[in-house]
């Protein structure tokens, strides 16, 4: 065939199929127009009617704000002005009070507060429910809605009504907006010059790493105590989750591999099925050092990734009390009409063992969603306070006790107790690893 009726074949052929897919394509377009229309029809009407004048853009933000709202707590909008600010906090520091938020049977919780941030200074604690905010009414506001109110100007107040588990009346607390500084890895006594000490049991030569959140930095810092482990030549390490609210998959995946040294490590799993997955490398730092990791109702996300893994692969023994079953993953993506954003819910995790980490409603009333301790220790509420107000003093020190005060240390509290005698246990046992415990 000559190459000029080739191409006018072609051509005739293009023509033919976009006249044939036309319906198609008129029909999908009047569907879309047909949903909208109401929308169209009410931006319309404020802008003719209302009675004061008000910006274009904020109607749109507000319905857009409201459909990210009825997907699930934790998808949002990011407007413009918003977007610096919210990239910040994923590296750690930004301005704002310090509190990480989840969603219990409908209500907003505060899964903890940052440890040394403007609200745990304030005294919210790990549980408290948000009733108002910003004098606005939390209650049907999602997990994004409520950070974006914490955040701020620095110096600004923040007016919160808590409702607090064992008393009648609510806490009314104004927190001054500051920055946030995430130190996300921490020991278990202040060592010397403002350092960390993480010999929980010197003699048996047991340790103690606490990790507070994930962060950017969060592996490099705790790859910094594992090198002092080595040089102390550790038998044994507690890892510390509870009150950990999350962050960075792959700082949790990170973590992992460093005691893990093959096999699945985690996996996601979109509603099309489609899977992502994440393997150990071969050279795990210490894939053989007995292993004890504690959780509690407040360890969420990436906390329970890790211990959740670690225990599928058989590598820690598990003590405390069943996290808080958050194990949903948000994607921030940006919008191609403006410089904003959305933090979409795109998928789930998946625990090496199959089973999926969020709470549901499909499996909220089930056994299989959050990590089971395999020694379960649980906590009275004034144990739990007293565990919050040891790990400010430790946190915030020398500035309480002074220069010339004695370096502090945690307790042992219930579940840190348990935890070091499942330690010595391991130590006892003579295991090599921790698949043979």
């Amino acid at each position: 065939m000559h190459r000029s009726t080739l191409i006018w074949v072609v051509l005739f052929a293009a023509i033919a199929l976009m006249f044939v897919r036309l319906p198609q394509m008129a029909a999908k377009q009047d569907a879309v127009l047909n949903r909208y229309s109401a929308l169209v029809e009410v931006d319309a009407l404020a802008k003719q009617r209302f009675v004061e004048f008000f910006e274009d853009d904020r109607l749109v933000e507000g319905a857009i704000r409201g459909m990210m709202q009825q997907l699930d707590p934790y998808s949002g909008y990011i407007a413009p002005q918003e977007l610096a600010s919210f990239e910040r906090r994923t590296h750690g520091d930004y301005i704002g009070v310090g509190i990480e938020v989840g969603i219990v049977d409908g209500a907003p919780v505060v899964i903890a507060p940052v440890e040394g941030s403007p609200a745990a200074k304030a005294g919210v604690r790990p549980g408290d429910v948000i009733v108002t905010v910003n004098e606005v009414d939390a209650d049907g506001l999602s997990v994004f809605d409520i950070e974006d109110r914490l955040g701020g100007k620095p110096g600004t107040p923040v007016p919160l009504r808590l409702k607090r588990a064992g008393q009648d009346e609510p806490l009314d607390l104004t927190i001054v907006r500051g920055p946030v500084t995430v130190e996300t890895v921490r020991g278990f006594c202040r060592g010397a010059k403002d350092g960390w000490d993480f010999a929980i049991d010197a003699q048996e030569r047991i340790h103690y790493i606490r990790v507070s959140s994930f962060c950017d930095r969060t592996v490099p810092d705790f790859d910094e105590a594992l090198d002092t482990l080595r040089q102390r030549q550790a038998r044994g390490l507690i890892l510390d989750l509870r009150f950990n609210p999350g962050g960075l998959t792959q700082q949790a995946v990170d973590m992992v591999d460093r005691f893990v040294a093959e096999g699945l490590i985690l996996s996601t799993v979109t509603r099309r099925g489609a899977v992502q997955e994440f393997h150990a490398c071969e050279d795990a730092a210490m894939p053989d050092l007995p292993l004890v990791v504690l959780i509690n109702r407040y360890s969420a996300s990436s906390a329970e990734i890790v211990a959740g893994a670690l225990q599928d692969h058989g590598r820690a023994v598990i003590v405390g009390e069943r996290s808080f079953g958050k194990g949903s993953v948000q994607h921030l993506i940006h919008l191609t009409s403006q410089k904003a954003a959305v933090k979409l819910t795109v998928a789930y995790y998946r625990l090496p063992a199959g089973r999926l980490i969020h709470r549901t409603a499909h499996n909220a009333n089930q056994d299989t969603w959050g990590v089971k301790p395999d020694v379960e220790v649980s906590l009275t509420a004034a144990q739990l306070s007293q565990i919050q107000e040891a790990r400010r003093v430790l946190d915030v020190w020398p500035t309480v006790l002074g220069e010339e005060g004695e370096s502090p240390c945690l307790f042992l509290d219930p579940q840190l107790a348990e935890a070091l005698r499942q330690g010595h246990s391991l130590i006892t046992a003579g295991a090599k690893k921790t698949k043979t415990w």
